[in-house]
């Protein structure tokens, strides 16, 4: 048996003609989306508070710097106010003075220097060595001394008595009576600053600088070209040094370096705002590792993502689509009529593919044992079609053989042409159905191998009378069903016979031809010439009552037809009628050998309408006269 290839759809991603894993592998990376979403955001905001942290602890760092100062202010105080109490210091000279001085800056490398100043401003004492005549009567700080101020604290200067940057902090000196005679000072040197900080911020790339108010540097990274100062712009700087006098907090902020190095910068004052430490460290030094826990945070999903589709995608190939795949070629093997295939390789499947295989397995041993019944009994069929074919065949021959015996007693040469014409006709018959059980399909006749038989018959049949007339086929081998051959026999045999009736009354031989050419794939054209007489078209045309024409548009009414006749050198019958061009497989069927018992192609026949009576019907086939 023949079955029709099943062509599956072509698979896709997306639709309905999407395969398992694409869906599965869809449904996963959908089930994995809220989890990394949402470890992705708890990258984020982890690196957020961690930013917010790293920022917290610059700003404490400058803080702590600025509290270093504080402290370091107060502990200057305490040391001019036991300097301000001691004879020898007020004494205001001598080596005792000098040596009480060194003894209370011993060890302190904040302080460049201690100094006695008397009323005029004057230095009359001092740790070390100083310049002559150096006056500091208009000094601010000598001033604010003088007035009263129990203590003192100047603002950025360069000491007249030292030659180098720093703060002076000092006490009056007041005599027994309470008046004030002069002033203590200390002098914190701006080197010591600077080396302070730069020994807490050793490395190249971190940014360290003093400021006074207006933002100039006064020491640290004013020694570096503008080109490679990893501070910011000075624009930068004044704008968040405006901001802290507004507000009076450490300013933290991210800029540019002139190094082009991205920093975290914080701004703390220093000594009560006098002077300001900017300290920076780079961003990548400082965020590094935050970015690496960020990206890890943010990648770690990616891969479980990867991984979750990696094991869903391989995992289904492993376990389902492999197997759905064996039993899809299984199942096309069935489709196919190849019923003895069965799904050994599902023993090493999972039990559900494999219950699915056993089903296969008895469900194909089901279609065999269905299949072999429905062949025997189509061959018991086609035996009996065949036998009907003989039988209808030896019964038209036994009806032949009848009228040969009626024909041989009647002397009237009309009535003796009559029972030859009957005999033509009745012998159509019989040969279409010779040739329906000698083919091997009973639904196929080759038109060649059937037109030859056909006109063989009739040239044996004695309607040529004694006269040489030759009978010629010209027809492609192609095939044709019985609802084809029956009318198609008939009008062949009616046609030929007339012709042998009407066309050789004078002449003691000629030629018949019967030629059928396709002139499409969807029509034949049976064209029957004889070289003749002739007739006559205006008595044609008159006389539509005889018996041959009668049966001939009949003939062309049941194939659908369009009938033309007309003389051309004798007499030119022309039939167009549909028949569809069988392809390849069908038309190569195995019609041209004899028929074998062991056969499995389906039968069964269908049954050619009744023989015209004498008279046509009503209905009139498509006519056309030259």
């Amino acid at each position: 048996m023949k079955s029709a290839k099943i062509v599956a759809a072509p698979r896709s991603w997306f639709g309905r003609n999407a395969g398992l894993r694409p869906r599965l592998v869809l449904i996963v990376g959908i089930a994995m989306l809220a989890p990394g979403a949402l470890a992705v955001l708890q990258a984020i905001s982890s690196y957020n508070s961690s930013m917010r942290i790293l920022e917290q602890n610059l700003a404490q760092a400058a803080q702590l710097s600025a509290t270093e100062q504080v402290n370091m202010i107060s502990a200057s105080r305490e040391i001019l106010t036991s300097l301000a109490a001691q004879p020898d210091v007020r004494a205001g000279e001598g080596l005792a003075c000098r040596r009480a001085l060194q003894r209370a800056i011993g060890g302190l490398d904040q302080y460049s220097g201690a100094s006695v100043v008397d009323a005029k401003g004057d230095f009359t004492c001092a740790s070390g060595p100083t310049r002559s005549g150096v006056n500091v009567a208009d000094r601010q700080w000598f001033i604010s001394v003088m007035s009263g101020d129990g203590f003192v604290i100047s603002d950025l200067l360069v000491s007249r008595w030292l030659g180098t940057w720093g703060i002076i902090t000092a006490v009056p000196l007041v005599n027994e009576d309470g008046v004030i005679q002069g002033a203590v000072a200390l002098f914190i040197g701006l080197d010591w600053l600077t080396r302070r900080y730069h020994s807490g911020n050793e490395a190249d790339d971190t940014a360290f600088a003093l400021l006074d108010s207006q933002g100039e540097i006064i020491t640290g990274e004013s020694e570096r070209s503008p080109a490679r100062s990893p501070l910011p712009s000075r624009d930068i700087v004044n704008e968040h040094l405006r901001e802290h006098l507004q507000g009076g907090q450490t300013q933290t902020f991210r800029a540019r370096g002139h190094d082009g190095t991205w920093r975290l910068y914080a701004i703390s004052p220093l000594l009560g705002g006098r002077i300001f430490v900017i300290l920076g460290t780079p961003v990548l030094t400082a965020i590094g590792p935050l970015a690496l826990q960020v990206a890890w945070g943010v990648f770690t999903p990616l891969l479980m993502w990867a991984l979750a589709i990696a094991v869903v995608w391989f995992g289904i190939e492993h376990l389902v689509v492999r197997w759905i795949t064996y039993l899809e070629r299984i199942t096309s093997a069935y489709a196919a009529g190849r019923h003895n295939v069965r799904p050994e390789r599902v023993s090493a499947a999972p039990a559900e593919i494999r219950s699915l295989g056993e089903t296969f397995s008895r469900m194909a041993d089901l279609l065999s044992a269905r299949e072999n019944e429905l062949r025997d009994s189509l061959q018991q069929k086609e035996i009996l079609v065949r036998e009907i074919h003989h039988r209808v065949k030896n019964n038209l021959q036994l009806v032949m053989s009848l009228l040969n015996l009626h024909a041989r007693r009647i002397r009237d040469p009309r009535a003796e042409v009559a029972f030859a014409e009957a005999r033509s006709r009745i012998n159509a018959l019989a040969t279409l159905h010779r040739r329906l059980y000698e083919s091997e399909n009973l639904q196929e006749i080759d038109l060649k191998w059937f037109l030859e038989d056909l006109c063989a018959e009739l040239r044996r049949g004695g309607l040529s009378r004694g006269r040489n007339v030759e009978l010629t086929v010209d027809s492609p081998s192609e095939v044709i069903g019985p609802d084809v051959a029956v009318p198609l026999g008939l009008l062949v045999t009616e046609a030929i016979t007339n012709a042998y009736k009407h066309a050789f009354n004078e002449r003691d031989g000629g030629h018949i031809q019967v030629q059928i050419v396709r002139e499409s794939p969807a029509s034949l054209l049976l064209t029957i010439r004889d070289d003749g007489t002739g007739f006559d078209m205006a008595a044609s045309s008159q006389d539509q009552s005889g018996l041959g024409r009668s049966l001939i548009e009949a003939f062309v009414r049941q194939l659908r037809g369009e009938l033309e006749t007309r003389s051309d050198d004798g007499t030119v019958v022309q039939v167009k009628f549909p028949a569809q061009l069988k392809s390849d497989d069908k038309k190569h069927g195995g019609h041209h050998a004899p028929h074998h018992a062991g056969g499995h192609h389906v039968s069964g026949m269908t049954q050619p309408g009744p023989v015209p009576a004498a008279a046509p019907p009503p209905e009139q086939p498509t006519t056309k006269s030259a």
